[in-house]
C-alpha cells in the first residue's frame, strides 16, 4: 500500500481544522446569561474589570462546556483576531472573563491566557473544569484510534446504517485508504465499523493496522551525545572484550541484540586495533552500533530551548535541551523525489490528530496511487505541509519511507508531541504558536 506522507495532507487541511468560523448555522447558538447587566446572581470578584461592558460571568460559573468539536480559540475577543486553536467537544473549560466582541452573538469568554472563545457554541456550567489531553490514547495502547484498511478498490462507505440495507452508499475507498474506528454493529448479519469520520463500513472489506511499539532511548544525566547507539545488524554481545574480538564464548554467555535495536554504551576500550563498546548487556564492537551526530547547535539557541536535530543520512532525531541531549530514536523522512525540506524550522501548528490524503495535490495527475490516512497522531507541521507524526501504517523506522514527513513510531511521537512546545493544554485539539510561545525548532541536514 501507498499510505506515509503527512506531507501529503493539504497546507490547507490543516489551516481549515484551525480556521472554522465561530459560529455555525446549522446549530442553534446557546443563549448564555450575560447578555446585558446580571442582576440576578452576584458577580465573581474576576468580573470586576468586566462591568463597564454590562457583561459580566454569573459568580456561579466554573467552566464552560465545549458544544461543538473544533471550536476555535482567538487570540482577542473578536472573530477576525489570530486563531490560537482548537478545542475537543464536551470539554470543561476554566473560564476568567467575559466581554461583547465582533462575530459573537452571545459573549466572548476568556479560557486562558489570550485564550478567547464564542460561547455561541459553549455553555456555561457550575462543574468545574474536566478536559483530557488530547488525543486520548486508552491504557494498553499505542495509538488513539484502531486503525484499519481498505482491502481492494471500491469498499463502499455509508452515512447511516439504514443506508447499508437500501444499498445507498457514499464513497468508495481505494485499497489502502485507512479509517479510524470507534465502534461496530450488526447490520443484516454483518459486521460494520463505526468511523470517527461518521461512516459505516463493513469489516470484511478491511485488515487491521498493527502500529509499531518501538522507542527510542532516553538520555541519562549527564550523558554525552555518543553515549547512546542503533544496531546496525543483528549481532551478539559477549561477557568481555576478548570474547568479543573472538566472537565466541561459552554456551549462553552471549546476548542477542536485534537491527535497530538501542542501548546505552557504558564505557569503550580498544583490543588490537578494534574498538569495543560495553553495553549493559555485554560487548560488541563499537562499528556495528550507529551513533547520534549533532553538530554545532543553531545560532541564537537560548540555554536551555528545546529543539531537535534530524540527520537523513542516518535517519536519527535527537531531541536537545540547549546543548544536552534528551532523546534519541530512529525515524522515516523522505524518499526520493519526496525529500525532507532541510534548514532550520520552526513548528508552525500542532494538532492532536489530522486526515491526510493526496486527493487535492497538483501532481494528482501522475500520482502513482491515491490514498487516504485518517486521524493522523501528534502531528506538528515545520516546513509548508511537511511535518513530525506518529504513523500506523509500517515499522520500517531508519529507512526513508515518506514524502518529506518525518514519519515516527507512535510512542516516540507521543512524547515528543507532549515535550515540544508550545504546550497543547487539556481539551485542546490543536494550538498555534505565539510571538511569546514559539514553536519548537526542528533541525534537518
Amino acid at each position: 500500500m501507498r499510505i506515509g506522507r503527512a506531507e501529503s495532507v493539504r497546507w490547507g487541511v490543516a489551516m481549515a481544522l484551525l480556521g472554522a468560523r465561530a459560529g455555525h448555522s446549522q446549530v442553534p447558538a446557546r443563549r448564555v446569561p450575560m447578555s446585558g447587566p446580571v442582576v440576578a446572581e452576584a458577580l465573581s470578584p474576576r468580573a470586576a474589570d468586566d462591568v463597564s461592558d454590562g457583561t459580566v460571568l454569573p459568580a456561579s460559573a466554573r467552566s464552560l462546556r465545549i458544544e461543538r468539536e473544533g471550536e476555535v480559540v482567538r487570540s482577542r475577543p473578536d472573530v477576525e483576531s489570530a486563531r490560537r486553536g482548537t478545542l475537543a467537544r464536551g470539554a470543561r473549560l476554566a473560564v476568567f472573563e467575559a466581554t461583547q466582541g465582533r462575530g459573537c452573538r452571545t459573549a466572548w469568554i476568556r479560557i486562558d491566557v489570550d485564550a478567547w472563545v464564542c460561547a455561541d457554541g459553549a455553555t456555561l456550567t457550575a462543574d468545574g473544569p474536566l478536559a483530557a489531553r488530547q488525543p486520548v490514547v486508552r491504557e494498553g495502547e499505542v495509538v488513539p484510534y484502531q486503525y484499519a484498511f481498505a482491502t481492494h478498490a471500491g469498499v463502499r462507505t455509508y452515512r447511516r446504517m439504514e443506508d447499508v440495507t437500501e444499498e445507498n452508499w457514499a464513497e468508495e475507498l481505494e485499497r489502502g485508504m485507512s479509517v479510524a474506528v470507534v465502534g461496530t454493529a450488526r447490520i443484516d448479519g454483518s459486521t460494520y465499523v463505526h468511523t470517527a469520520s461518521g461512516r459505516w463500513v463493513s469489516m470484511r472489506d478491511l485488515s487491521f493496522a498493527r502500529p509499531s511499539e518501538r522507542v527510542g532511548i532516553f538520555y541519562e544525566p549527564g550523558e554525552s551525545l555518543t553515549s547512546v547507539g542503533f544496531f546496525r545488524s543483528n549481532t551478539r554481545a559477549w561477557p568481555t572484550a576478548e570474547s568479543a574480538l573472538r566472537d565466541s564464548g561459552p554456551s549462553g554467555s552471549s546476548v542477542v541484540f536485534t537491527r535497530r535495536e538501542v542501548a546505552h554504551v557504558r564505557e569503550e576500550r580498544v583490543l588490537r586495533g578494534i574498538r569495543f563498546a560495553r553495553l549493559d548487556g555485554g560487548w560488541v564492537r563499537s562499528s556495528l552500533l550507529m551513533r547520534p551526530n549533532v553538530g554545532a547547535p543553531p545560532a541564537g539557541l537560548g540555554t536551555r530551548e528545546r529543539w531537535v536535530d534530524i540527520d537523513r543520512s542516518q535517519q536519527m532525531l535527537v531531541a536537545m535541551e540547549g546543548t544536552a541531549p534528551v532523546f534519541a530514536t530512529l525515524v522515516s523522512t523522505g524518499r526520493g523525489e519526496h525529500p525532507t525540506q532541510p534548514g532550520e524550522h520552526r513548528v508552525w501548528s500542532k494538532l492532536a490528530t489530522t486526515d491526510m490524503s493526496n486527493a487535492g495535490d497538483s501532481d494528482i495527475m501522475t500520482a502513482t496511487a491515491l490514498y487516504t490516512a485518517a486521524r493522523v497522531p501528534w502531528v506538528m507541521f515545520f516546513h509548508e505541509d511537511q511535518g513530525l507524526h506518529g504513523v500506523f501504517w509500517h515499522d520500517l523506522f531508519g529507512r526513508p519511507r515518506s514524502h518529506g514527513c518525518v514519519n515516527m513510531a507512535p510512542r516516540d511521537a507521543a512524547w515528543l508531541f507532549q515535550w515540544s512546545p508550545p504546550a497543547l493544554p487539556p481539551g485542546w485539539t490543536a494550538v498555534l504558536p505565539t510571538r511569546g510561545d514559539p514553536g519548537l525548532r526542528v533541525r534537518v541536514r
